[in-house]
């Protein structure tokens, strides 16, 4: 059974992040930052803002990541 902060190393890079750059954190408050700062900076998976603008269009991977498409191939 995991730990806090084995929960959140496992949470951190669950959300993309690198399991050695968090190895020596033991203290909770220090390890919710470091998954703070990694989403903050864009590492975990985001899906593209949309507006009612958008409605109708359909959600694709395009280039490796999600976007807005009017169909599957645009």
């Amino acid at each position: 059974m995991d730990n806090t902060i084995e929960a959140l190393k496992n949470l951190y890079v669950a959300l993309g992040g690198n399991a050695d750059d968090v190895e020596n954190i033991v203290i909770i408050p220090d390890m919710i930052n470091a998954i703070a700062a990694h989403v903050a900076s864009g590492g975990a998976a985001e899906l593209p803002a949309v507006t009612a603008a958008d409605n109708g269009k359909v959600l694709k991977v395009a280039g490796g990541v999600w976007a807005v498409g009017t169909d599957a191939t645009t």
